[in-house]
C-alpha cells in the first residue's frame, strides 16, 4: 500500500525544505490453508452463482506465486514484474477478456527514468580526534540527496531530540551537519510530525544537512528499503537516517553519551568537539518501461456498453533488500498487494464466467509502480483506452487479505454515492459476514494516497477496499500463509456485487457535495 511506505515518511520532508493502522476488532483470524473454508452448493441465481466462483483456493493459487520468492519481490522495474504482468496477462486471456494495452496487447507501458544509487560509490565517514569510521549506504544509513550537490564536509553538532514544536537552532549549528536523535520504530504520523518540525527548525539556521540518529530498535533491514527508494527525491540539504550504533561511537569519541543525553527531552545544540560528517552520493539513471496490464470484458447493453467500470490493483512491491534475522531478503508482499491483485483476478474470472455480461463494460487493471508514487495508474489515466469521461467508476483493492475476519473498510465512502451503494450491498448479502467500515483513519488521508486517487483527480467516482496495515507491512515476512483465505474470498464476492449493481442500473455513480468539496478541486472534474 503506498503512502505508508518508508518514501511516504520523507516526501513531506522535500515539501518542508523548499503505512494505517489495522481495523478495530482484534488480531487477524482465520488464515491459513484452504482447506479452512467449506464448500457450498452453487445458487441458481446468475450473479450469485458467479461470485460463489471466488474461492479460498483459486486466491491461495494466486497469491501464492504472485508473492513467491521467484518473483523477487515484484520491484518496478525488474524481471519478477515482468513475470507478474506475464501471469496477468495470461489469466486475463485465458478468461476471454479483450486486451487494451499497446498494439493489440495486454500490457501498457509507460517511461520510467530509475534513479539508482550506487552503494560501492556513496558512504559516510564519521570522525572524532583518532576516530574514523566509514558507514556504507543501504546498511548504515539512507540519505535523500542534495540539490545539485554530490558531496559535503562540515563538523557535526549534537542538537536533541526530534519533537513537534522543536524551536529554531541558532547561529551554532551554522555550517555543520545537525543531529537530532528520533525516537520511535514506526513511521507513523507523529514519528513524521516530528522529523518535519526538526527540519524546519534546522535549515533556516544554515546547517550543511540533517543527520536523523535512529531509534536502537529500529529495524536496521529497513534502512535498505529507504535508501533505494529515497534516490528519486532530492531536498536543498542532505538528510540522512544512520543507525543509532554508528552515531553513538563517533559521538562517544567526541566526548558526549548519546544514552544519556536521548533519555531526555533535550532541544539544547552541543558541539561535538573534533567530530565531523562526510558524504559522497552518486546516483545513477536510466529509462525503463515497465508493465501496467489492462483488459476489457464488454457490456451486453448497447446504450451502456460504452460505460466502463474500472479494477485496479498493484501488481508491484518493493524488490529484495538486506537479509532479516531469519535471512530472508525478498519482500514477497502476499498482502501487499498480491492480495488485492488475486482478488481483481477472482473477479474478472467471476464476471466473464456469466452466460450473460452486464450492461456496462468492465475494464481489469493491475497497475505498477505503485510503491514509486502511483506512476502506473498515473500513466493510465492519462492515456486511458477508452475515454475517460466514459468511466463510471473506480473500485480499487490494495491489501485486502488480513485482520479482522468480519470487517473490510472502505475508503471514500462519503464522497460518492459508491458509498451507500456498498452498505447495501453488505446488507443484501449477509451471508458474506462482512461490516463495511468507513474511513477509521481520516488524519491519515488515505483516499489522497493511493491509486484510485489518480481516478478521482480525473472526475471518475472511486472507492478504495484494504483491511489495513499489520506487523508484517513492508517486511520480508508478508507471506501467503498469513493471509485469511476465507475472509479475501468474501472480500471479492462482496467487490463482485458491488460491481454488478455498479455496471447493470440505469443511474451511473455520483458525487455527493463532500465529494465535490474535497475530491475534485484536486483535479479537473468532470
Amino acid at each position: 500500500m503506498i503512502r505508508r511506505i518508508p518514501i511516504a515518511a520523507f516526501t513531506f520532508l522535500v515539501a518542508a525544505c523548499s503505512g494505517n493502522p489495522a481495523p478495530a476488532g482484534g488480531p487477524a483470524g482465520g488464515a491459513g490453508s484452504p482447506a479452512q473454508a467449506a464448500s457450498k452448493p452453487a445458487p441458481a441465481d446468475p450473479a450469485a452463482a458467479a461470485a460463489a466462483t471466488i474461492t479460498p483456493e483459486d486466491m491461495y493459487r494466486r497469491i501464492s506465486f504472485l508473492a513467491s520468492d521467484e518473483l523477487l519481490g515484484r520491484d518496478t522495474p525488474s524481471p519478477g514484474l515482468e513475470k507478474a504482468a506475464t501471469y496477468i496477462a495470461g489469466e486475463f486471456r485465458s478468461f476471454g477478456l479483450t486486451p487494451e494495452g499497446d498494439d493489440g496487447t495486454f500490457l501498457q507501458r509507460w517511461s520510467y527514468a530509475r534513479t539508482t544509487l550506487d552503494r560501492t560509490a556513496t558512504s559516510i565517514t564519521l570522525s572524532a580526534g583518532k576516530f574514523s569510521e566509514e558507514a556504507r549506504a543501504g546498511r548504515d544509513f539512507f540519505v535523500l540527496p542534495a540539490m545539485g550537490a554530490d558531496s559535503a564536509s562540515a563538523p557535526l553538532v549534537y542538537a536533541g531530540m526530534a519533537v513537534a514544536g522543536r524551536p529554531a537552532l541558532g547561529k551554532t549549528a551554522a555550517g555543520a551537519f545537525a543531529a537530532f536523535y528520533v525516537p520511535g520504530t514506526e513511521m507513523n504520523s507523529e514519528w513524521q510530525a516530528a522529523i518535519q518540525n526538526t527540519a524546519m527548525a534546522a535549515i533556516p539556521a544554515g546547517v550543511k544537512g540533517v543527520l536523523l540518529i535512529l531509534d536502537p530498535a529500529f529495524e536496521k533491514g529497513m534502512i535498505s528499503q529507504i535508501a533505494d527508494e529515497l534516490v528519486s527525491q532530492a531536498a536543498p540539504i542532505f538528510l540522512i537516517g544512520i543507525d543509532y550504533a554508528s552515531a553513538q561511537r563517533v559521538f562517544s569519541a567526541a566526548g558526549i553519551d548519546l544514552d544519556a543525553r536521548r533519555a531526555v527531552s533535550d532541544t539544547t545544540v552541543t558541539v561535538a568537539k573534533g567530530a565531523r560528517l562526510g558524504i559522497r552520493v552518486k546516483l545513477t539513471s536510466d529509462e525503463t518501461h515497465p508493465p501496467n496490464v489492462v483488459g476489457m470484458l464488454a457490456g451486453s447493453d448497447p446504450a451502456l456498453r460504452d460505460e466502463y467500470v474500472v479494477f485496479s490493483a498493484h501488481m508491484d512491491h518493493v524488490g529484495v533488500g538486506a537479509p532479516d534475522a531469519t535471512g530472508d531478503s525478498i519482500f514477497n508482499g502476499a498482502d501487499d498487494d498480491a492480495s488485492g491483485t488475486a482478488t481483481m483476478l477472482e473477479v474478472a474470472q467471476a464476471f466473464a464466467s456469466m452466460p450473460k455480461r452486464p450492461a456496462r463494460s468492465l475494464l481489469f487493471l493491475a497497475v505498477s509502480g505503485e510503491e514509486k508514487g502511483l506512476l502506473g495508474s498515473k500513466h493510465f489515466t492519462s492515456n486511458p483506452p477508452v475515454p475517460v469521461d466514459r468511466i463510471v467508476a473506480d473500485i480499487n483493492l490494495d491489501m485486502v487479505g488480513r485482520n479482522n475476519p468480519d470487517s473490510v473498510v472502505a475508503i471514500g465512502n462519503e464522497y460518492s454515492s459508491l458509498g451507500g451503494l456498498v452498505q447495501e450491498v453488505a446488507h443484501a448479502h449477509p451471508e458474506l459476514g462482512l461490516t463495511v467500515a468507513p474511513d477509521l483513519w481520516p488524519e491519515e488521508r488515505l483516499f489522497f494516497r493511493s491509486d484510485h486517487f489518480n481516478f478521482a483527480k480525473a472526475g471518475v467516482p472511486a472507492i478504495f477496499f484494504t483491511t489495513g496495515l499489520h506487523d508484517q507491512y513492508h517486511k520480508q515476512s508478508d507471506e501467503v500463509d498469513l493471509i485469511d483465505l476465507d475472509k479475501i474470498s468474501r472480500v471479492g464476492r462482496l467487490v463482485f456485487h458491488l460491481a454488478w449493481q455498479v455496471a447493470t442500473r440505469p443511474t451511473a455513480p455520483t458525487w455527493t457535495q463532500l465529494g465535490l468539496d474535497e475530491v475534485q478541486p484536486a483535479g479537473h472534474g468532470r
